[in-house]
């Protein structure tokens, strides 16, 4: 899970009030998550972001280039620039993460992460978001991780509570109780 600084979270709430006053939280939405996704799968682009070697201007610059290319909002591509401008390029993840969870508050959504070992299929996420969604009594939004480590079995996460039915977990109870016997 992705830790957000306070900054981070401050730059995300700001953009987010500016967005709603504006009616363009669908959009910086999906601008965002988009420009995640591309930091996720480009080491050049994570590089950039986080190395002290780029200048901010060129951080500025080659932001604004990407924003141009990628089609995002003029907002969006503001907000990158801001960031950079500030020196604080290495928190757009932090506050994609912050901005989202204030995305799914507004909209009433709660969040959940699942883990398993191997990739679930799209009926057994439908069921298990289906399941959830009875549960809180309201939208839930599904994520799905894979984890080999957890041998089998699911953790499931949704808000703080974590539920661990993991055979890996299993496995650590069992020798927990064999040392203590």
């Amino acid at each position: 899970m992705i830790q957000t600084s306070e900054t981070a979270q401050r730059y995300a709430r700001a953009l987010f009030e500016l967005a709603q006053d504006k009616g363009d939280l669908a959009t910086i939405h999906k601008d965002f998550r988009a420009f995640a996704a591309l930091i996720k799968t480009s080491a050049d682009l994570r590089k950039l972001l986080d190395s002290p070697a780029f200048s901010r201007d060129v951080k500025v610059s080659a932001l604004a280039e990407i924003a141009k290319k990628a089609g995002y909002s003029p907002l969006f591509g503001k907000f990158l620039g801001t960031m950079a401008t500030n020196g604080r390029a290495n928190d757009i993840l932090g506050a994609e993460f912050a901005f989202d969870q204030f995305y799914a508050k507004q909209r009433g959504v709660q969040r959940a992460i699942v883990r398993t070992a191997k990739e679930m299929t799209g009926a057994e996420k439908s069921r298990i978001e289906s399941l959830l969604a009875r549960v809180v009594g309201g939208d839930v939004e599904l994520t799905s991780e894979v984890d080999p480590s957890l041998i089998g079995g699911i953790q499931l996460r949704l808000g703080s509570k974590l539920v661990d039915a993991s055979v890996a977990k299993k496995l650590e109870r069992m020798n927990t109780v064999m040392k203590g016997a």
